[in-house]
């Protein structure tokens, strides 16, 4: 069995065989296509890694492109949400500022409406005013008057000079004060009662230029007023100080001048006869 397999010849006749019947009876060829059919696999095992590689990296791009796929959808679907959140909050609001605004208009109304009740209060303030100085002023149409006169109140025309503030306390222990003036026609009866100066209820001891009747009422409120006006010079008032440094706080019907149809500040120290009036 040794010797067999031993055969020398036996081989060679057995490849040169093989060779010659390949066309190649000295054998190069066939080692030319041994070495060939290696080279083609090895160049196939690095196209089969290659192509493992290139569909790896394929993947790894689609997973990738998923995720930020995935990211970008998210990240749009909080943006939504929250834009919904937004839209929501703001209709919440202008809900809230419709509701304010129809209670402004509601206050709005309201005050239009008392604004409109208040004019017309004071349409009906000013008639009545008027009216009443109308009656006041036709009661003073006497002819004459002897110390206490019936004229819807009493007159006191005094006979005896006191300061301003001695004046004033006569007529209030009599239960009067001394006179207001409020109308042209009284202004125009008091006058033509009297033959000198005398203290009327009007002053500014309280507020300089603030002129006050002493039932606290003002010259704005009664609505008239009858200074003396002067061609030259400063009218009355003029808050003269020469004699008194105090100034002129307390206002007479005419003055020593002989005007006794205008008024005059004067000193409230300067004796006089005063006008007292009561309700």
């Amino acid at each position: 069995m040794d010797t067999l397999y031993e055969n020398t010849d036996f081989v060679d006749l057995s490849i040169n065989e093989a060779s010659y019947c390949k066309g190649d009876p000295t054998g190069v060829h066939q080692k030319r296509y041994v070495t060939q059919s290696k080279c083609t696999k090895v160049l196939l095992l690095v196209l089969c890694v290659f192509v493992v590689l290139a569909v790896g990296g394929l993947c790894v791009l689609g997973v990738l492109y998923n995720n930020n796929n995935l990211g970008d959808f998210e990240s749009l679907h909080v943006q939504h949400q929250r834009a919904l959140m937004q839209l929501s909050a703001q209709e919440m609001n202008a809900t809230i500022m419709e509701r304010k605004l129809k209670g402004l208009m509601a206050d709005l109304t309201t005050v239009r409406e008392q604004l409109s009740f208040c004019k017309d209060m004071e349409s009906e303030l000013h008639e009545l005013k008027a009216k009443n100085n109308r009656l006041r002023a036709s009661l003073y149409d006497a002819q004459s008057c002897d110390l206490w006169t019936v004229c819807r109140g009493m007159i006191y025309f005094s006979t005896d000079k006191r300061d301003w503030a001695s004046s004033r306390a006569v007529c209030v222990s009599m239960g009067a004060d001394l006179v207001t003036i409020t109308s042209q026609k009284e202004q125009d009866f008091l006058v033509s009662k009297i033959k000198e100066t005398h203290w009327i209820g009007l002053n500014d001891l309280e507020t300089e230029g603030r002129w006050v009747w002493v039932n606290n009422k003002t010259l704005e409120e009664t609505g008239v007023e009858f200074w003396h006006k002067r061609t030259s010079g400063k009218s009355e008032p003029d808050n003269w100080k020469e004699k008194d440094p105090s100034g002129e706080n307390c206002v007479s019907l005419g003055n020593h001048g002989g005007f006794l149809n205008t008024w005059f500040d004067n000193s409230c120290k300067q004796l006089k006869r005063f006008i007292c009036e009561k309700k």
